[in-house]
C-alpha cells in the first residue's frame, strides 16, 4: 500500500502535463476548432486528464475514460498524446491489478467505445459545434482499437505473476476513497485541484480572447488571472489564495464578456478552505472576519474605482474612444463601459455560502472532537471503576479466604501438634483429636464451597441456600471448636443474635474468628474471653486474652493480613476498632458496629 501511494506522484505529474497541454490549446485564440466548441464540451474536456492521476488505483474506470477523452480531444482539435499515454499506463496497471477476465473485458470495452462513437460521429460533431463553424476533425482508426487489445494481451503475459494477486473491487474503491479523503494526499490533491481550476478558467478566457474581449488589459493579464488559481496549493497560507483570487475576480468582472463562474468557484473553494483548513480551535476568530471582509471590500472597490487607478491597471484605456458630449466634458467611452461593471451584491452573498459551510464544518468537527473526548473520558472512568471493583472484590475474597483457611488450618495444625500428648493419654483422646481435625477440615471445605459458589454465581450473589453466611448465632460453635483443655474460651453473648443486619453479623463473626486465630497462633495464652453486646444502637465485640501480647505499633507497620482484614471489615461497616496490647500483658480487641453504618 505504501509503495502504491509513493508511486502516485509520477502519475500526478503526468496528469498535470496533460492538463497543461490542453490549456495551451485552449488559450490559443488562433485555434480553428476549439473556440467554436460548446462550453459543455470544453469544461469537462479540461478535467479529463485528471484520470491519469488515479490510473494505478482504479484502472478499470480510468482506461475507457482516457480512451473516450482522447477521442473527444480529436473532435475538438486538442492534443491527445498525453491522454493516449495515460491510457497505455492504465492498461499496464489494469493487467497487474485485476483478474484476467476483468482485464479482457475492460480492454474490449475501451477498444469498442471509439468505434461505436465513430458510428454517430456526425451527430456528435453537430452537438459539439452547434453554430456549424468547425473544420474537419479526425476520428478513431481501427488500428488503434486493435492496438488496445494487443497491448492488453502483451501486458497480461508480462505481468502473469500478478494474476494470483488480483485486487478485488471493494479494495480498489477503498483505495480510491483514501486518495480522495486521506490527509496524507493533501498535496497531491491540491496540485491537481489548482491546475484543473486554472484550466477551467483559461478555457473561458480563451473564448473571450477569440471574440476580442480583454483588449484593454495587458497581454499577460488574462493568463495571470487564469493561473491565479495555482495559489490553491498554498494550504498552509489559506488567506493568500483568497486575496489573490478576489483580485483576479475583480479584474475578470471588468474585462470578461460574461461572469467568470469558474473563477468565482475557485474563490469559493479558497474561502471554504480559509475557514476549514486552519487547525487551531480559535482560528474562526480571524478567518471568518477575513473572509467576510474580503467579500465586503470587493463591491466597495468597484464602486470607488476612478479613472487614474483604472488607467494604471489597464494602460490601453488611455487610447480609448473619446467623445465630446453636450455637457462640454470629454468622456472616455471605454472607461465608462468598464466602470459600469460593478461587483454585484448577489455575488458577494452567494460567496458567503462557502464561508457559512466552512463554519458549519468546523463546528461539526469541534462537537465531534468534544464528543470523542467525552466518550474517551467515560471509557477511562469506566475502566478505572472496573479496575477498582476488581481490586475491591479481590480484597474481599482474599480476606474471606484468609479468615476461613487460616482459622481452619491453624486449628488443624494445633490439634496435630498435640498428637504425641494424646497418644500418651489413650486411644479415646487420640480419636477425639482426629475428630476435631476432621471437623475443622470439613468446616473449611464448607466455607470454601460457599466462596466458590459466590464466584461462580452469574450475578455475583451467592445462593443463600447453598452458601449460608455465618452470623452471631454461630459464635458458640466457633468458640467450642477453638476451645480445648489448654485454652478454655468463655463466651458472653447478650441480646438477640438475629437482630443486627447480616453484614454486621458476618463482620462481627469474622472479627472474632480472626482474633481467636491470632490467640491460638501467637498469644501463648491460658485463657480467652469473648464478649458480645447486641444493643439498639449497634453491636459491641470484645476479644481478650492473657497471653504474651505484642507491640501494636510494629504490627501496624507490618504486612499481617489478619489485622488488615479486621480493620477493613470494621471500616466497611462504618465502625471503629480498638486494639490494645503490650508485650507480656495480653491483648484486647474491641470493635463497635453502629446501626446503619455499613456502606
Amino acid at each position: 500500500m505504501q509503495r502504491l501511494w509513493r508511486s502516485l506522484w509520477p502519475d500526478v505529474a503526468l496528469a498535470v502535463a496533460g492538463l497543461l497541454s490542453l490549456q495551451v490549446g485552449a488559450a490559443d485564440n488562433r485555434s480553428a476548432a476549439w473556440p467554436h466548441a460548446a462550453v459543455w464540451v470544453q469544461l469537462p474536456m479540461m478535467l479529463l486528464p485528471l484520470l491519469i492521476a488515479v490510473r494505478r488505483i482504479e484502472p478499470v474506470v480510468v482506461l475507457p475514460g482516457l480512451v473516450g477523452a482522447a477521442y473527444l480531444a480529436g473532435l475538438v482539435g486538442q492534443p491527445d498524446w498525453f491522454l493516449l499515454a495515460g491510457a497505455v499506463l492504465a492498461l499496464w496497471s489494469l493487467a497487474g491489478r485485476c483478474s484476467v477476465p476483468v482485464v479482457l473485458a475492460a480492454a474490449a470495452c475501451s477498444a469498442a467505445l471509439p468505434l461505436l462513437l465513430n458510428q454517430v460521429r456526425g451527430i456528435l460533431v453537430n452537438l459539439i459545434y452547434p453554430s456549424g463553424d468547425h473544420l474537419r476533425t479526425h476520428g478513431w482508426s481501427r488500428w488503434l482499437a486493435f492496438s488496445v487489445m494487443v497491448l492488453a494481451l502483451v501486458f497480461l503475459v508480462i505481468r502473469r505473476r500478478s494474476w494470483a494477486h488480483a485486487v478485488p473491487l471493494a479494495t480498489r474503491l477503498r483505495d480510491l476513497r483514501a486518495f480522495l479523503s486521506d490527509p496524507q494526499h493533501d498535496r497531491q490533491r491540491d496540485v491537481l485541484l489548482a491546475v484543473a481550476m486554472s484550466g477551467l478558467v483559461i478555457a473561458q478566457i480563451g473564448r473571450d480572447l477569440f471574440h476580442d474581449f480583454w483588449w484593454s488589459a495587458p497581454d499577460w493579464m488574462p493568463y495571470t488571472v487564469a493561473y491565479a488559481c495555482l495559489t490553491l496549493v498554498l494550504r498552509r497560507f489559506p488567506v493568500v489564495p483568497v486575496v489573490v483570487l478576489a483580485a483576479a475576480a475583480l479584474i475578470a468582472n471588468w474585462q470578461a464578456s460574461t461572469p467568470m463562474l469558474t473563477l468565482y468557484a475557485a474563490l469559493g473553494i479558497a474561502l471554504y478552505r480559509l475557514i476549514v483548513v486552519p487547525a487551531a480551535n480559535r482560528s474562526l476568530r480571524w478567518t471568518v472576519p477575513a473572509g467576510v471582509g474580503v467579500l465586503l471590500t470587493m463591491p466597495l472597490i468597484t464602486w470607488r474605482m476612478r479613472y487614474p487607478v483604472m488607467v494604471r491597471i489597464f494602460p490601453k484605456l488611455e487610447h480609448g474612444t473619446l467623445e465630446q458630449r453636450a455637457d462640454g466634458i470629454l468622456h472616455n467611452l471605454d472607461y465608462e463601459a468598464l466602470v459600469q461593471h460593478q461587483w454585484p451584491i448577489s455575488f458577494a452573498l452567494t460567496l458567503l455560502l462557502p464561508v457559512c459551510a466552512g463554519v458549519a464544518v468546523r463546528l461539526y468537527r469541534r462537537n465531534l472532537q468534544a464528543s470523542e473526548r467525552e466518550a474517551e473520558l467515560e471509557r477511562t472512568a469506566t475502566e478505572r471503576e472496573a479496575a477498582r471493583v476488581v481490586l475491591t472484590e479481590r480484597s474481599y475474597i482474599a480476606r474471606d479466604l484468609h479468615d476461613v483457611v487460616a482459622h481452619a488450618v491453624n486449628l488443624m495444625v494445633i490439634q496435630a501438634e498435640t498428637g504425641p500428648d494424646l497418644v500418651r493419654r489413650g486411644d479415646d483422646d487420640v480419636l477425639a483429636g482426629f475428630q476435631r481435625i476432621g471437623d475443622a477440615g470439613r468446616r473449611a471445605l464448607s466455607e470454601l464451597d460457599r466462596l466458590l459458589s459466590a464466584l461462580r454465581d452469574a450475578d455475583g450473589v451467592p445462593d443463600p441456600q447453598l452458601a449460608p453466611q455465618p452470623g452471631l448465632a454461630e459464635l458458640s460453635q466457633l468458640v467450642a471448636d477453638v476451645s480445648d483443655d489448654h485454652l478454655p474460651i468463655e463466651l458472653d453473648l447478650r441480646g438477640d443474635p438475629d437482630g443486627p443486619p447480616e453484614g454486621q453479623q458476618l463482620a462481627a463473626y469474622r472479627l472474632v474468628q480472626e482474633a481467636l486465630t491470632n490467640v491460638v497462633r501467637h498469644a501463648k495464652a491460658s485463657a480467652a474471653r469473648v464478649v458480645v453486646r447486641i444493643e439498639e444502637t449497634g453491636v459491641r465485640v470484645e476479644v481478650s486474652d492473657d497471653g504474651s501480647g505484642f507491640d501494636v505499633g510494629a504490627a501496624a507497620r507490618g504486612t499481617r493480613h489478619g489485622l488488615a482484614g479486621m480493620r477493613e471489615r470494621v471500616r466497611i461497616e462504618g465502625g471503629t476498632l480498638d486494639l490494645r496490647s503490650t508485650p507480656g500483658s495480653g491483648t484486647t480487641v474491641t470493635a463497635w458496629f453502629p446501626v446503619g453504618g455499613g456502606r
